[in-house]
């Protein structure tokens, strides 16, 4: 018992002379971030840039099966791990799990199409062109 009465008591002080203190600041407000990252406010039109983009990748795939198109090879690369990932039984977390099961499969396929988006992008004003001739 005389061991856990005999512990040095460290002396606890104030420590505000470390710190430089300005009264005339409220707060530190001095960080200033990029304008992409400030307004991260849900928009309505994401919803929709993911649906279109759904849509263009079904069309650049039909038009590449008619031979209208050529896909290219990282394209086909990226969205067939992706659907491999989404039929696989093996996930990072299980489907059984309700919404944290299907939060992978989202993640993956939203980087899928974040490498793919330039490849879309071409595709989409190909289809422009090819609409206008």
């Amino acid at each position: 018992m005389d061991r856990i009465y005999n512990i040095k008591r460290k002396k606890i002080g104030s420590n505000i002379d470390q710190f430089d203190v300005n009264s005339n600041q409220a707060s530190d407000t001095s960080t200033v971030f990029p304008e992409e990252i400030r307004d991260t406010r849900y928009r309505r039109e994401d919803h929709r840039r993911i649906w279109n983009y759904l849509e263009l990748l079904f069309s650049m795939l039909l038009d590449s099966f008619n031979r209208k198109y050529p896909v290219p090879k990282k394209t086909v690369v990226v969205i067939t791990v992706a659907l491999l990932y989404l039929i696989s039984p093996i996930d990072i977390s299980p489907d059984i799990l309700p919404l944290i099961g299907f939060v992978d499969d989202v993640a993956v396929f939203a980087f899928a199409f974040s490498l793919i988006k330039d490849d879309l992008e071409n595709y989409r004003a190909w289809k422009l062109i090819e609409s206008g001739k």
